[in-house]
């Protein structure tokens, strides 16, 4: 019996990476994200938004490069340190399977339960910041990925 109720545990946690950013961390499945790659510049789009910082070419296919705090309305984030952090598309966009958004530092690995995630009010919530969230008190914005990806769409067809 108790095997059982350890696996039900394990079930129950989400293993999730907190990604920083310039000045806040966003809070994603570990299976959201592809890979954490160096950065490297993006080739620019010909009329895009300010937040679609260009393409490159990841494993032989070419994808967007965004960045989280332009698309919210936030000042201009560092390039120097900077990553990206490939996420793979949720799936209801067949156009999008991979999309990369610019991070700084390097995400870090934990197990979260249901219990462990408390909304909190956000001072600095910006329009694709589905919910400010404080995790073993840290606090941290989950984004939400279908609004982004739209946006994406919106400018790459």
């Amino acid at each position: 019996m108790s095997s059982e109720l350890v696996a039900q545990d394990e079930i129950s946690e989400v293993a999730s990476l907190l990604i920083p950013l310039q000045d806040k961390q966003l809070v994603l499945p570990n299976v959201t994200v592809a890979e954490i790659i160096p950065y490297r510049a993006p080739t620019p789009i010909s009329d895009h938004a300010g937040w679609l910082l260009g393409q490159l070419e990841w494993r032989n296919i070419h994808i967007p490069v965004l960045s989280y705090e332009l698309l919210n309305g936030a000042s201009i984030p560092a390039i120097e340190g900077a990553r990206l952090a490939v996420i793979n598309g949720t799936g209801a966009q067949r156009n999008l399977p991979f999309y990369a958004i610019l991070i700084q530092g390097i995400p870090k690995l934990t197990h979260i339960k249901e219990d462990d995630i408390v909304t909190v009010e956000a001072m600095h919530s910006g329009p694709y910041d589905q919910m400010a969230v404080s995790l073993f008190g840290e606090q941290a914005m989950i984004p939400n990925l279908d609004m982004i990806e739209n946006e994406l769409l919106r400018y790459i067809g």
